[in-house]
């Protein structure tokens, strides 16, 4: 398994535009980080990324399709963030 969280982390983090990537479990334990993502960041991303599916309707809540993103934009960088059931990931951008 580490193995192919590896490969999905270097996947990510070497598509165009991407200057970093990190995913949490549903903890907020930092599960790997690639670029700019610092691991202390984990918990603040899992929470976000959590709270996000508080906004969606309750009849979809249980499809992980339709789980909320959220994007945080500040300066010049963008982090987009999503659940995605047993661990949460963000793309620096």
């Amino acid at each position: 398994m580490e193995a192919e969280l590896n490969t999905t982390l270097d996947n990510i983090a070497s598509k165009e535009g991407v200057k970093g990537v990190l995913i949490s479990d549903t903890m907020g334990l930092c599960l790997g980080v690639r670029g700019i993502a610092i691991p202390e960041n984990a918990p603040f991303i899992t929470s976000l990324a959590t709270a996000s599916r508080s906004l969606q309707d309750q009849d979809e809540s249980d499809k992980k399709e339709n789980y909320p993103t959220v994007t945080v934009e500040y300066d010049n960088m963008k982090v987009v963030i999503r659940d995605h059931g047993g661990f949460a990931l963000a793309v620096f951008m």
